[in-house]
């Protein structure tokens, strides 16, 4: 007969062997600033946005304009989350104070999104390094490694790990560790291995680095020299190619680039660098500002490249009954352009949420032309003000005029 201990001992043993080995939540990521990953179904379709590199442009320097451009444009996305690829600080040079203060200038910029959209990031080279040369600072006052790793871990919980969605498995790695820069090696190698092959029945793989598997042809050379890829990425995809791996997003290039699937098991790699740090090439070479769409359809995956400043939400001239707003997309992209719904906030008296109903139409040419699916999905009265989330289509390019009305006592608009 089996003792009782023997019996404990052989339940834990087989719960062991159930749990799989570096699994998502061995090491798992936080968002900054802070956001929940709400739970989906598995095969729901996934959106999320990848973007990176809006570090200033010098030790105390403000954030990037357009990053706060890039936040306002994927809160009016509001994807399922947002990966970055690094350097979302400068870091280099700082004391402890001075880096905790960019990294709160980077989550201003991100207010759009807090509480409602997760960000998660993998670190680069601006948050995580050890060398701290040409400092005017004594060496005693700055934050090298392991304070900037502390720091970051203080905001984006590990410095690689991973988290599951919709059965879909998205790996953050460090390609910035103190010693072993540019490459995934050590611990972290062992760990990725297990956590792929723990993952390797997920409809999709994707992974995320700061610095890039391959750079950009189209790079200033000057730039080029200072930014070699990951040193083992033949090592890295031959594991790839092994699982679902669809794609992998790295920054650390201030540009935009994409090496085609076809040349590589099917595995896309892309360079993302474009959320306001100094560009590297021209605009016709990659050099622009921008950020990714990123989505995933059953086990089918596209990709739109979306420069800021062409997607916003514009006031409209309104009646006294009525509140409209343009939504104003001019990018050039293969689908259209998919809004999970647009906050607006009305002055409409009273302020009540009986009575109301949302329309929308797109002009075409002299002509206006009504969309289906528009519909007031919550409403709040709060601060003596009407606060609405209206559920809208997938946009294209182009202009939709929505219009939110109060209803007269008999059901209809009043006139």
């Amino acid at each position: 007969m089996m003792t009782k201990t023997a019996a404990t001992s052989l339940i834990l043993a087989l719960l062991c062997l159930a749990a799989p080995l570096g699994a998502a939540t061995d090491r798992p990521l936080k968002s900054f600033p802070d956001a929940p990953l709400k739970e989906a179904p598995a095969g729901a379709e996934v959106l999320f946005v990848v973007s990176g590199d809006n570090r200033p442009t010098a030790q105390g320097a403000p954030m990037p304009p357009v990053l706060k451009t890039i936040f306002s444009e994927i809160g009016l996305i509001r994807p399922d989350f947002v990966i970055w690829t690094g350097d979302t600080v400068y870091g280099y040079c700082d004391s402890r104070e001075e880096l905790e203060q960019e990294y709160q200038a980077f989550a201003a910029a991100a207010r759009p999104i807090a509480g409602t959209v997760p960000l998660f990031n993998a670190p680069g080279n601006h948050e995580i390094h050890s060398q701290q040369q040409g400092c005017a600072a004594p060496a005693e006052k700055l934050c090298p490694a392991p304070c900037s790793e502390d720091a970051f871990r203080g905001h984006f919980g590990q410095l690689y790990g991973s988290f599951d969605y919709a059965g879909a498995h998205f790996i953050a790695l460090d390609t910035d560790v103190p010693g072993a820069a540019d490459e995934i090696s050590g611990e972290q190698l062992e760990w990725l291995k297990r956590d792929l092959e723990s993952n390797k029945g997920a409809r999709a793989i994707f992974v995320f680095t700061h610095t890039e598997f391959y750079s950009a042809p189209q790079i200033d050379a000057s730039a080029g020299a200072s930014h070699p890829g990951v040193a083992n990425r033949w090592e890295l995809q031959d594991l790839f190619r092994r699982y679902p791996v669809k794609a992998v997003f790295s920054g650390h290039e201030h540009i935009y680039y994409r090496e085609p699937g076809a040349q590589h098991d099917g595995i896309d790699y892309f360079v993302a660098g474009g959320a306001g740090a100094p560009l590297y090439a021209s605009p016709d070479r990659g050099g622009f500002s921008h950020y990714v769409v990123v989505r995933l359809a059953g086990d089918k995956v596209s990709y739109d490249v979306i420069e800021p400043g062409r997607l916003s939400l514009e006031p409209a001239p309104s009646a006294q009954n009525e509140t409209k707003l343009w939504i104003v997309n001019s990018n050039d992209m293969e689908q259209p352009l998919p809004l999970r719904g647009i906050e607006i906030e009305s002055p409409l008296k009273p302020a009540r949420c009986e009575g109301l109903t949302a329309t929308a139409a797109a002009r075409k040419r002299d002509t206006w032309v009504p969309l289906d699916g528009v519909a007031i999905d919550n409403c709040a009265v709060k601060d003596g003000a009407l606060r609405l989330h209206v559920k809208v289509p997938p946009l294209p390019q182009g202009s939709v005029l929505v219009t939110v009305r109060r209803n007269g006592n008999d059901g209809k608009p009043t006139s």
